[in-house]
């Protein structure tokens, strides 16, 4: 005999319904304190940085803490440069270091009595075609007697190889010599020039972000297309490529998984410790990378 559909309904609620309990997530009351480290060396010349920090417990309102008073040296095996701290945990080389191509880089960090040390090889960035650059279409009153221009930003898949990657505008302070005499900037155009008198800075967008070799399932709705636009003649687009060892790759990737990528599609990635090359239990990546940079300047 069958019993009632409300009866069995019930019997399968109540064991469910009875396993729920409320459970308080407690504060981690202290942080492991391991060295975090964050380092890297490029074919640039510039002052290259190394960030240090410790862990925290999981849920903090604060920022990482810096570590200070840490010795911190970076040789080709011939050469080696110290780094000075400019800030409570930001350690700088002088601004004249350039990294080679082809030579291996050692990264060594006294502290208390410890020593954390990690290797990184500076590969050659492969060249790369320049973005393309297209006339902007614009569809108000008044503007478009004349010529603005835009460019669509790449794709974050489908690169040859994996690279960071940084694209950067700049406009012309001389914006005005680009144009008829009888020219009237645009109220964005008078934005800029603002900007740029205020701060002598011709940067009017920077961003930073990966190139990857394949396609992530989860991440196939995380990123959307999307232009940079209201470019006009005079401006400047600057790429930089940043190469990336198959090790440092993997880093990059095991970071974008367990942060940016999680929780995205179907095909979720199982949690799993990030590699790191910092010895002596330390957490972080050292990195070197060449960079190829490709410049366009908007012209007639």
């Amino acid at each position: 005999m069958k019993a009632p559909k409300k009866i069995l309904i019930l019997a399968v609620l109540l064991p469910v319904t009875s396993c729920i309990e409320q459970l308080e997530w407690k504060h981690g009351e202290s942080s492991s304190g391991r060295l975090v480290v964050e380092a890297s060396i490029t074919s640039e010349r510039k002052s290259h940085e190394v960030l240090l920090s410790r862990t925290q417990a999981v849920i903090v309102d604060e920022l990482p803490e810096p570590i200070s008073n840490a010795v911190v040296t970076i040789d080709d095996g011939n050469v080696t440069f110290e780094l000075n701290e400019a800030s409570p945990g930001r350690y700088v080389t002088a601004d004249t270091v350039i990294g080679e191509v082809g030579k291996t880089y050692h990264l060594t960090i006294l502290l208390d009595g410890e020593q954390f040390e990690a290797y990184a090889e500076l590969e050659r960035a492969a060249s790369v075609e320049p973005i393309t650059i297209s006339k902007w279409d614009i569809n108000f009153p008044g503007a478009t007697d004349y010529d603005y221009f835009q460019f669509l930003f790449r794709d974050n898949f489908g690169s040859p190889v994996p690279y960071k990657y940084e694209v950067i505008t700049e406009i012309d302070p001389d914006i005005a010599s680009h144009y008829p005499s009888d020219w009237t900037p645009p109220q964005w155009i008078r934005f800029l020039l603002d900007h740029y008198q205020s701060t002598n800075d011709p940067v009017v967008s920077d961003s930073i972000y990966y190139l990857h070799p394949g396609l992530e399932p989860p991440a196939i709705f995380a990123y959307g297309e999307s232009n940079e636009a209201r470019l006009a003649y005079g401006s400047k687009v600057i790429e930089k490529f940043y190469s990336m060892t198959p090790e440092h790759y993997a880093y990059v990737r095991a970071v974008l998984s367990e942060t940016e990528w999680r929780g995205l599609g179907p095909f979720g990635y199982q949690p799993a410790n990030v590699p790191t090359n910092i010895s002596n239990n330390g957490l972080g990546y050292f990195f070197a990378s060449d960079v190829y940079v490709v410049e366009q300047v908007i012209t007639k």
